[in-house]
């Protein structure tokens, strides 16, 4: 702008001066009388104002240049700054997929210590072989059919060699006359493990509640037919009555879990507490496995024990607890429920004498949809007991854990903290 000031300041004194020189020069031809010397100079000035021009005009271009390219180097210093800073992985290629620059991120999300032991590279070295057909799909999306963004679902490897699940975006650019592309990539491995998870879960759903359901449905034609034609009440009549309240029975477990799975979920498991003696709720959740004559519960502790907390949630916790000692330590026909008195809080043991579990397993006991199969055996339930467990007892400010070892057997155990004003509270409740 100030350019544009001093070219006009110029033109109007060239034209001033021009014009002041117009009039000598008509005064002096009046005279008779022509000043060859004053035309001269006057050329000579012409001249230096031109030059003055065209220098003013070059400076301004000069300065519009530095101003574009100052716009592009402050772009660049923005783009650096949000492509280093980003917390997911980050990566520049070329259309042959070539690795031109990455991030710190990319090289960790890859396990490497450098940017520079991946620059240079291509993205097939990271990419497990039956993985190579995505990366094709998007080198062919991108850069044949000219696709301005890309995202799709594939695998890489790490540099330990473990493989994790990764979400990919990428966007088309053009750089000095190159189409290069700018992708984002994401590790959703722990995504994809709850979805497979999920997707299992469904399947086992389906077939733990089908199976009771054909069985109960079985039962109940036979007791129908035999009580259409009269019979009277024989001991095959009371086996399948039997029979058929042991399916209800779980079917009832089942649909349980899935309540209560969906209600922590949601945040809406609620405790309804008050005060009850331990081995009231142990008797009464453990005879239906002494009623089988196979297991005996061999109870330990002090039998007036009492606590406050939520009786009914207790009561479904040590069923669970007692139900996986029999499903996984079918041989252990000893089951011992320890319970005692440490310092502010009480603590329930569960112990089987069973195969035990593997150290590597310990740590994934009390997760959703977790289930324990290491010899493949058909183990029914659907992975959520344990998980329902731990959370009941967490919501009572308790504590939930196990010891195992294989080969001697597993103890499963938890906690739940004294509460004297609650404690106060329930006995003038049921004083009342």
């Amino acid at each position: 702008m100030a350019g544009g000031y001093k070219q006009n300041a110029l033109l109007i004194a060239v034209i001033t001066h021009l014009f002041l020189a117009f009039k000598t020069f008509k005064v002096m031809k009046s005279d008779k009388f022509i000043a060859m010397e004053n035309i001269t100079d006057l050329k000579l000035q012409i001249a230096a104002l031109t030059a003055e021009i065209e220098k003013l005009k070059t400076e301004e271009y000069k300065a519009s240049v530095l101003s574009v390219d100052q716009k592009y180097q402050e772009s660049q210093v923005r783009f650096r700054t949000v492509f280093e800073a980003s917390r997911l992985g980050n990566k520049i290629i070329s259309s042959e997929l070539k690795i031109l620059q990455v991030n710190a991120a990319m090289a960790a999300l890859l396990g490497y210590d450098t940017k520079e032991e991946i620059i240079g590279t291509t993205i097939f070295d990271y990419a497990p072989p039956d993985c190579h057909k995505d990366w094709r799909f998007l080198q062919q999306k991108l850069w044949q059919k000219a696709t301005p963004s890309f995202s799709l679902e594939t695998c890489l490897r790490r540099k330990d060699g473990t493989i994790i699940w990764c979400q990919v975006t990428s966007i088309l650019f053009s750089d000095k006359g190159e189409t290069l592309g700018y992708t984002i990539i994401e590790d959703i491995t722990e995504k994809y493990n709850l979805q497979v998870q999920k997707n299992e879960f469904i399947s086992v759903a389906s077939h733990e509640l089908k199976t009771p359901i054909t069985s109960l449905q079985a039962t109940l034609q036979l007791l129908s037919r035999l009580i259409n034609n009269g019979d009277e009440i024989t001991e095959t009549l009371k086996k399948l009555v039997n029979n058929a309240e042991r399916h209800t029975t779980r079917l009832n477990y089942l649909v349980g879990d899935l309540l209560n799975s969906t209600k922590i979920e949601n945040g809406q498991l609620t405790l309804n507490t008050n005060i009850f003696t331990v081995s009231d709720v142990i008797d009464g959740c453990c005879s239906h496995i002494q009623l089988e004559g196979k297991y005996h519960i061999k109870y330990q502790g002090d039998h007036s024990l009492k606590i406050v907390a939520d009786q009914h949630k207790i009561d479904q916790v040590l069923i669970n607890l007692v139900n996986n000692a029999v499903k996984y330590a079918p041989n252990s026909h000893e089951i011992i429920v320890h319970v005692e008195k440490i310092e502010d809080f009480t603590k329930i043991s569960v112990t089987d004498k069973g195969p035990g579990i593997p150290v590597q397993n310990l740590s994934k006991l009390f997760d959703r949809y977790f289930r324990v199969d290491e010899h493949k055996k058909q183990i029914s339930g659907l992975g959520l007991g344990l998980y329902i467990s731990a959370e009941i007892i967490r919501r009572h400010g308790g504590e939930i854990g196990v010891e195992s070892i294989v080969g001697s057997g597993s103890n499963f155990w938890f906690t739940i903290p004294d509460n004297p004003n609650l404690t106060h509270e329930v006995l003038q409740i049921n004083q009342e």
